[in-house]
C-alpha cells in the first residue's frame, strides 16, 4: 500500500464529528513524485456506491479506526469526502478536539495503484484503489488544513433564523 498526503482541504468539522473536504486533489506533485490525474478515483467512487467503503483511520494505523466515510464524489478539483468521527471511540473524540482546536489539521490517503503512466520523471496515477483516508499530524502541503469549524451553537442559531423566516413568510 502507498500513502499520499495531498493538498487536502478540509472544509468543516461539525460538533457531531462530521468532517468534509478534499481527500485528494488533482495535479499536485507528492513527496514520491506522483501526480493524481482527474478521473483516477472514478472506479473508487463506483466501488463506494456499491458498498466498498474506505476506512477512516488515525495516522494510517489499521488498528485505530476512528470513524466512517459517508460520502465520496470526484469533481474537477479532486476527491470530495464527508466522514464522521465516531465520538464514542475515545481516540476519535480526542482527534475531534485536536482538529477543532487546530492542533492537527492534515489528512492523507492509503491506496493501491490500478493504473499509471510515467512522464517527465513523474508517475501519473490514473486509477486508484482507495483503501483508507487518515487524519495525520503532518500533511505534505501547507494548504492541507482545516478551514472551518462550526459550533453547535452556530448551527442551532442558523436553524432558528431559518425557522423564524419560514414562520414569518407563512403567517403573511
Amino acid at each position: 500500500m502507498k500513502y499520499l498526503t495531498p493538498c487536502l482541504q478540509v472544509k468543516s468539522i461539525e460538533n457531531n464529528g462530521e468532517v468534509s473536504g478534499y481527500a485528494s486533489v488533482f495535479n499536485v506533485v507528492d513527496s514520491y513524485g506522483d501526480i493524481v490525474e482527474h478521473g483516477a478515483f472514478k472506479t473508487a467512487v463506483d466501488d463506494f456506491k456499491n458498498g466498498k467503503i474506505p476506512k477512516l483511520l488515525w495516522q494510517h494505523n489499521v488498528d485505530i479506526p476512528i470513524g466512517v466515510v459517508e460520502e465520496m464524489t470526484e469533481d474537477e478539483h479532486g476527491l470530495f469526502v464527508k466522514c464522521r468521527l465516531i465520538q464514542e471511540i475515545p481516540k476519535a473524540k480526542e482527534i475531534y478536539h485536536l482538529l477543532k482546536n487546530k492542533a492537527i489539521d492534515g489528512f492523507s490517503i492509503g491506496y493501491r495503484i490500478r493504473g499509471h503512466r510515467f512522464e517527465n520523471d513523474y508517475q501519473y496515477l490514473t486509477d486508484i484503489d482507495l483503501l483508507e483516508i487518515s487524519v495525520v499530524t503532518f500533511p505534505a502541503c501547507e494548504s492541507a488544513i482545516v478551514n472551518d469549524i462550526k459550533s453547535q451553537n452556530e448551527i442551532i442559531q442558523s436553524l432558528k433564523t431559518i425557522t423564524n423566516k419560514i414562520k414569518e413568510y407563512t403567517e403573511k
